[in-house]
C-alpha cells in the first residue's frame, strides 16, 4: 500500500521516532542535492553581502557609485543596530559602504513624522541630489511652507552627508515623489503625482495629477509641469533625452480635460508616455496597455527608439503573452518603440503570481537586462526562493535585442527580497544591488537582518561567472571544452592534475532557465556530452568535484 503519514501513529514510540528521523534525513538529503545544484551552477553568484538597518522596518530605494566605494538611499524606522540618529517616525538614511560592502559612514535626515529617500544622483564637485519626501515641519527641515501635508523633499549633500541645501516643493494636499533625473544643466528634475493645486503647481486638472519640478544647481525652482485629467494620473518614470527633451511616463485612468488626450483602451489604468520637447512642447503621447491596469515604471533611450518596462494585468490590446490571471496579478511588460512611440515589439515576461521591475539596462550586445521582483515559481520563473506566494525574490532577466528571453535567475532566500531602483551596473556581468531582505540565513541570504520579520538594507555584488569560457588553451593544465559552438558533440577535457575525490566529480549542464538537463560523471581525462538530441541554444557547464567548483563557462549549440 502507499506510504502514508498516518501509519506513523500505529507504531511503536521507538518506531516512530527512527521513522521520523529517516523522513526528516530523507528531506533534508533531497533539500540538499537540490541546493547543490542550484547554488553551484548558476549564471551570477553572489560576491560579497551586508544586511544594514535596525530593530524596526529599513527599506533600500537607490544605490549609486562614489569612485570605487557605494552610496546607498531609502528609508529608516530604526534608531539602534547600524542607525546611530532618528528623527521620529522614518528618515531618510543614507550609507556609505565601501567596495565590498564594508560600512563607511551613515546619517539620518527628517523630522518628528515621515520622511523618506527615494532616490540619489550625482552632481556637481563631489556633492549629491537626494530625492525623498517629507510629512515633518522641523528637525533637518529649515522651512516647510505647507505644514500638515506631504510634499517632496529635495536634498543636496557633500561627500560626506552633510547638507548643503534642502527644499520642500509642493502644496497643502498630498504631494508624492517618486523618481527623477539630473539635467544637462547640473540641476535636477523632481517626478512623482500631485493633489494639490497651489503652492508650487501652477496647473491642476483634478484628483492627482502627474507632476514634475525643475531646481537649479542652488536649489531655486525654475519651472513646473503637469500631465493630467480630473482622473487619477501618476508619474513614475522619466528620462531626459539626447535632444534635450524628456520622456515620461506612468499611469493614469484618463477622465475629462487636461492635456492628456491619448484614447485609452478602457476604463482602467493605462500606461502612459509623453515626449516633450527641452521647452517642455507636448511632441507626442501615447496610451499603452488593455482591459486592465498598467503603468510604466522604467525607460531606456536606445539608436533607434527606446524601450519601457512597466507592470500589466492585461492579455489584451496592446499586451499579448500574459503569464497569470488577466485583472489579478501582473506580468512585467517590456516594451520596444520607435522615436514616435510605435510599438516595434512587445514582451511579457513572468508567472503566475506578481512580477515588477523598474530597471532596465543596455547590454552591450544591444540586448537588455531587467532587475525587479517576483512572486512567481512557474511560468518564466525557475528558482524562486521563497516559501509563501506572498513573498518576492530578486528577479534578473537578459532579453535579446527583438525581445528574446535568453535566461532568468532568481535571487534571494525563503523570505521577502525585494527591489526598487537599487542597482549600479558595473559591467553586462557586474552588478551591485540594493535591495531588503526579512529573513536568513536562506538560499542566496547570509548576512543576518537586525530585526525578525523588518526588513533590513540587503546589498551585494553579483558577477556573472559563464563568461569565464576557456577554449582552446594549450597550457596542459588547463580545462580544455570543444568545440564551441558545437553540434553534435562537446569534449571537456579535464587534465589528471585535477583532484578525482573518490570519483565524485561531475559535470552540470544547465539551460538558459536554470534547468540541469546533464549529468555527466568524470571518469577519463576526456568526457564527452552527446548534444545530437539538444536543441540549439546557450547551455552552462559546471564541472565540479565534490561541493567543490573548479571551472564554469557556456556552450553555444548550433543545428
Amino acid at each position: 500500500m502507499p506510504f502514508s503519514l498516518s501509519l506513523l501513529g500505529e507504531m511503536p514510540k521507538a518506531e516512530e521516532v527512527l521513522m521520523k528521523k529517516q523522513i526528516i534525513f530523507l528531506l533534508f538529503l533531497i533539500t540538499l542535492i537540490t541546493f547543490v545544484n542550484y547554488a553551484f551552477c548558476q549564471n551570477m553568484i553572489i560576491e560579497w553581502q551586508n544586511c544594514f538597518g535596525g530593530s524596526k522596518i529599513d527599506l533600500s530605494r537607490d544605490i549609486i557609485n562614489k569612485y570605487n566605494d557605494y552610496l546607498i538611499v531609502g528609508f529608516t524606522g530604526s534608531n539602534d543596530g547600524d542607525v546611530t540618529f532618528n528623527h521620529g517616525n522614518n528618515d531618510v538614511w543614507i550609507m556609505q559602504t565601501d567596495s565590498i560592502g564594508t560600512l563607511i559612514w551613515e546619517k539620518s535626515y527628517g523630522g518628528s513624522l515621515d520622511d523618506g529617500g527615494y532616490r540619489i544622483f550625482r552632481s556637481d564637485n563631489n556633492s549629491y541630489y537626494i530625492l525623498g519626501a517629507s510629512c515633518s515641519s522641523d528637525g533637518d527641515i529649515s522651512y516647510d511652507p505647507y505644514p500638515g501635508s506631504n510634499d517632496y523633499w529635495i536634498l543636496k549633500i557633500d561627500s560626506v552627508g552633510n547638507i548643503l541645501w534642502g527644499k520642500i516643493l509642493g502644496g497643502n494636499m498630498l504631494d508624492q515623489m517618486w523618481t527623477g533625473t539630473t539635467t544637462d544643466d547640473g540641476g535636477i528634475l523632481a517626478f512623482g503625482w500631485t493633489g494639490s493645486e497651489d503652492g508650487d503647481i501652477s496647473v491642476y486638472y483634478g484628483l492627482y495629477d502627474m507632476w514634475m519640478v525643475k531646481l537649479d544647481s542652488n536649489g531655486e525652482k525654475e519651472w513646473d509641469f503637469t500631465i493630467g485629467t480630473s482622473g487619477m494620473d501618476v508619474g513614475q518614470a522619466i528620462i531626459q533625452t539626447s535632444d534635450g527633451g524628456y520622456l515620461v511616463g506612468g499611469s493614469s485612468r484618463i477622465d475629462e480635460g487636461g492635456n492628456l488626450t491619448c484614447v485609452p483602451h478602457s476604463y482602467k489604468a493605462e500606461a502612459i508616455l509623453f515626449k516633450l520637447d527641452s521647452l517642455r512642447n507636448i511632441e507626442w503621447q501615447n496610451c499603452y496597455g488593455g482591459s486592465e491596469d498598467e503603468g510604466i515604471t522604467g525607460l531606456l533611450e536606445i539608436d533607434d527608439g527606446y524601450v519601457f518596462v512597466a507592470y500589466t494585468l492585461s492579455n489584451d490590446g496592446d499586451v499579448s503573452g500574459h503569464h497569470g490571471i488577466t485583472g489579478e496579478t501582473g506580468d512585467i511588460w517590456v516594451v520596444k518603440i520607435d522615436l514616435f512611440g510605435n510599438i516595434i515589439w512587445q514582451k511579457c515576461i513572468g508567472g503566475s503570481r506578481y512580477e515588477g521591475a523598474e530597471n532596465i539596462l543596455l547590454t552591450e550586445d544591444s540586448g537588455f537586462i531587467i532587475i525587479g521582483c517576483t512572486q512567481s515559481h512557474d511560468g518564466d520563473v525557475d528558482g524562486n526562493h521563497t516559501l509563501s506566494e506572498y513573498d518576492h525574490d530578486i528577479w534578473i532577466v537578459k532579453l535579446s535585442n527583438e525581445g528574446v528571453l535568453l535566461w532568468q535567475q532568481c535571487i534571494g532566500g525563503i523570505g521577502d527580497e525585494r527591489l526598487e531602483f537599487g542597482v549600479f551596473k558595473k559591467s553586462d556581468n557586474n552588478y551591485v544591488i540594493a535591495g531588503q531582505t526579512d529573513y536568513c540565513p536562506s538560499y542566496d541570504v547570509e548576512c543576518t537582518p537586525h530585526a525578525g520579520n523588518y526588513p533590513d538594507f540587503w546589498v551585494f555584488e553579483i558577477i556573472d561567472t559563464s563568461t569565464n569560457i576557456i577554449n582552446n588553451i594549450t597550457n596542459d593544465k588547463a580545462i580544455k571544452v570543444y568545440p564551441n559552438p558545437a553540434t553534435d558533440y562537446v569534449v571537456f577535457e579535464i587534465p589528471s592534475s585535477i583532484p578525482q575525490n573518490r570519483g565524485k566529480n561531475i559535470i552540470l549542464i544547465n539551460d538558459v532557465f536554470g534547468q540541469v538537463v546533464e549529468t555527466l560523471p568524470i571518469k577519463n581525462e576526456k568526457t564527452v556530452w552527446d548534444t545530437r538530441e539538444m536543441s540549439s541554444g546557450t547551455y552552462f557547464y559546471c564541472i565540479q568535484s565534490g561541493l567543490n567548483t573548479i571551472e564554469r563557462g557556456k556552450i553555444l549549440i548550433l543545428k
